[in-house]
């Protein structure tokens, strides 16, 4: 029976000693986000896990030595613009990322998710059933400007607002996502070989251009966590990021996730613009580069 007891008390001595163990590790790792309070006589630990969640509830709070840089403005560069200038909240300066209002009606929308109608397919009850049917929650289809005249139109919107060329662009790749659907890390930029043979002809992917098609109550933020940028869903809004240095090199501070949706559905719509074409718009910099150190060239 002593026995017994003994071998009890040394299982919670050891489970103890993991649960603080695991608690000074947590502590360590979040950059001193950790408040200790005394309750009732005992210390309690407050640990701030990394804000990657708090962008993705819409509650991350950026201190203000960051919004006092950032700025909305209208944008005139060229001569369509002044009769309509595009409404730019710039949410990053350096990588730059940028949200653009009023970019796309309802009438287009309707129009590009009818393009998609006999591709989606919705979860709920069928005809021949009362029982739901739920499919991938993540659909998409491709769009290319000789499909529809909305299609060839937004291209044109698009090279208006972001200033680059749109000639060796990816297709309008139009994006549907029911309850639960997410997106862990990614960067837009040429990772695979294959992808690289496959776009030989047009460089690397500059930039990403996302279209908002639908409002969302929760989820669904696209975020940045390197950047701490969280972007909301809002109907008829363009998110606009490059996803390359000066240098011309994939820049690991643009990978970005979706958050999970939590309610209604999400409709986007993606366009990938490629380096090839806006070698004048968006000029290389291989100055920008480090230098290397002349001790360890060969």
């Amino acid at each position: 029976m002593k026995r017994k007891m003994l071998v009890s008390r040394i299982g919670q001595c050891l489970v103890t000693l993991v649960v603080f163990a695991v608690v000074s590790i947590s502590a360590q790792t979040v950059d001193g986000d950790v408040e200790v309070a005394t309750v009732d006589g005992e210390q309690v630990v407050k640990i701030r896990f990394d804000p990657f969640m708090d962008l993705c509830r819409g509650t991350y709070t950026e201190p203000s030595a960051i919004t006092s840089t950032l700025y909305c403005l209208y944008d005139v560069r060229n001569t369509h613009s002044l009769l309509s200038p595009s409404k730019v909240e710039v949410l990053h300066n350096d990588p730059f990322v940028a949200l653009i209002h009023d970019m796309v009606y309802d009438s287009e929308i309707e129009q590009l998710q009818s393009l998609g109608d006999a591709t989606i397919k919705r979860s709920g009850p069928t005809n021949d059933s009362w029982l739901p049917v739920f499919y991938d929650n993540h659909q998409t289809y491709t769009l290319h400007d000789r499909d529809h005249p909305v299609v060839e139109r937004l291209t044109r919107r698009i090279e208006r607002a972001t200033g680059l060329s749109c000639e060796t662009a990816e297709d309008l790749k139009v994006i549907y996502n029911e309850v639960g659907a997410y997106r862990t890390g990614d960067i837009d930029s040429i990772q695979t070989k294959e992808d690289f043979h496959r776009f030989s002809y047009s460089g690397d992917r500059l930039a990403t251009v996302l279209f908002f098609l639908s409002d969302v109550e929760q989820g669904g933020y696209t975020i940045f966590p390197k950047l701490r940028v969280a972007i909301p869903p809002r109907k008829g809004a363009l998110a606009f990021w490059y996803n390359l240095k000066d240098t011309g090199e994939a820049n690991p501070l643009m990978k970005y996730s979706i958050c999970p949706l939590m309610s209604d559905e999400k409709w986007t719509a993606k366009k990938l613009i490629h380096t090839r074409g806006n070698e004048l718009r968006h000029l290389c910099r291989p100055e920008s580069a480090p230098n290397p150190d002349s001790k360890n060239t060969y």
